[in-house]
């Protein structure tokens, strides 16, 4: 399925405007259903020094609250300069360190070296499932035994619903697997971008993690409330997968 004609057209993620974009978008769900459940599921650094990699950090928001709120050191890595010119003007942190990756590879980082790892609102993003096998695959080599990787993005199970700050395809329609679905993000003005993600279900990314020889995820799809909560049946606009490396734990 396309957007309707009368939609404005759809950003490319790796332009100056997307960046931009991203730059003033609203933030209000994902920092009240996503950032604390990400940190909760990483936990503790097991050490001073310890090091989270943050997979598509984009302007750096997660980055910045895991080194602020969660102590950790952040490794923050995104395929978009543009991106990655706005984390560093606006989140830098001594414990954060921003670069650009290909998408695929983390060829710099050693073998289990690596002490956690997140991804938000990366994998919906990305047309391509051999990247994102190729990718996977790469996260399960640099994370140590047993540490954890955490895999938010949005809810498939919410195709259609209006969010106050997001609406993911339109209304009354399905999508198939890997299907380009039009994204409407809110930004701060309250104007809205819109975007393309592409569909894929819970057993999709189940078969991702696994594929890659991660542990069968816990999936949650945290609650929306107050004025936040849908128009709709109310269901949650993010999910939220948990797996670890196979191995003993820290």
């Amino acid at each position: 399925m396309t957007p309707s004609s009368d939609r404005p057209q759809a950003l490319a993620w790796d332009t100056p405007a997307a960046a931009a974009a991203y730059r003033d978008r609203d933030m209000r769900l994902a920092r009240q259903l996503i950032f604390p459940a990400v940190l909760d599921r990483v936990g503790t650094p097991p050490d001073p020094g310890a090091t989270v990699l943050d997979i598509g950090c984009g302007t750096g928001a997660l980055a910045l609250e895991l080194a602020e709120g969660g102590g950790w050191s952040v490794q923050g890595v995104d395929p978009s300069v543009h991106m990655l010119d706005i984390a560093r003007a606006d989140r830098p942190h001594p414990r954060v360190d921003y670069r650009r990756f290909d998408g695929r590879s983390l060829a710099w980082i050693p073998d289990g070296t690596v002490d956690a790892a997140v991804c938000c609102l990366v994998y919906c993003t990305d047309p391509d499932d051999l990247r994102l096998a190729a990718l996977t695959a790469e996260i399960h080599r640099v994370l140590r035994p047993g540490a954890p990787y955490v895999l938010a993005d949005l809810n498939p199970g919410a195709v259609g619903e209006q969010f106050t700050t997001l609406r993911y395809g339109e209304p009354g329609a399905s999508y198939a697997e890997g299907a380009p679905v039009p994204t409407e993000l809110r930004r701060l003005d309250g104007g809205s971008v819109t975007t393309v993600c592409h569909f894929r279900s819970v057993s999709a990314y189940t078969a991702l993690l696994t594929g890659a020889g991660f542990a069968a995820p816990v999936t949650v799809t945290p609650a929306v409330a107050g004025p936040d909560r849908a128009a709709g049946p109310g269901r949650a606009p993010y999910m939220l997968l948990s797996t670890a490396r196979p191995g003993a734990g820290r």
